[in-house]
């Protein structure tokens, strides 16, 4: 039973189902958690662009960030809270669009 006002539980087979979408489009298992939550959290104000987030990702490794940290940043860019990173001259040649 559900009080007036509360929030309902959200259906863990639907974090389930998206975690798994993720997986298989190559992302780690805390990649897609985080993500996965924050799609939830935030719905559509939260840009999920895989492709984005592989370019930042790449770009941060780029600059010399360790794997988790890397994934982890990209996420927040995605998020708004931090701009996006600045690519540098060789990270351009290296990462055409």
């Amino acid at each position: 039973m559900r009080k007036a006002g509360a929030i309902p539980q959200e259906d863990p087979e639907v974090f389930e189902t998206i975690w798994k979408h993720l997986k298989s489009d190559g992302l780690t298992d805390q990649s897609a958690n985080q993500m996965t939550a924050e799609m939830l959290t935030h719905g559509e104000d939260f840009d999920s662009s895989i492709e984005r987030f592989e370019k930042y990702r790449a770009n941060y490794k780029e600059k010399g960030f360790h794997e988790n940290a890397a994934d982890a940043m990209a996420i927040e860019a995605l998020e708004g809270r931090e701009e996006p990173p600045q690519e540098s001259l060789r990270f351009a040649r290296i990462a055409l669009d």
